[in-house]
């Protein structure tokens, strides 16, 4: 569960990538934007990377929810790239492995969806996305 402090500092890091990019994003507007300190982030989150993970991982989880109650409207994928190998394989190992359980969960769910055109594109991304990171490990 995500303290307030955290879910404000992964807001405000969402609206800065949505606004700039993820390569544009610094760390030292994410706290200003939030209303922290420099301090108070960097207890939460030790680097860009571990806060896109936290990113990744709060997505995930979302959209997982967002499946598993037929919400499918509320889906979004700002974050998937950081399932993409080429970012990935630079998170901590913690990260990774909180990020596999998560996105093995979201597999499964996807994986359960009918057969029809409206999942057809989230059903092959996901897929190949899996292929991917098994062929990159």
């Amino acid at each position: 569960m995500l303290t307030d402090k955290e879910t404000a500092l992964l807001n405000a890091a969402t609206d800065l990538i949505k606004e700039h990019g993820m390569i544009a994003l610094n760390m030292s507007d994410v706290h200003k934007k939030a209303g922290y300190s420099r301090a108070a982030q960097y207890q939460s989150f030790s680097d860009k990377n571990s806060l896109l993970a936290a990113l990744c991982m709060r997505e995930l989880v979302q959209n997982t929810s967002a499946l598993n109650e037929q919400r499918y409207t509320e889906m979004t994928s700002d974050f998937t790239v950081v399932l993409r190998p080429v970012v990935y394989n630079y998170l901590k190992l913690s990260d990774r492995l909180m990020i596999d359980s998560a996105f093995n969960h979201m597999l499964d769910a996807v994986q359960t969806l009918p057969d029809v055109e409206q999942f057809s594109f989230l059903k092959q991304g996901f897929n190949f996305l899996n292929q991917e990171r098994i062929n990159a490990a």
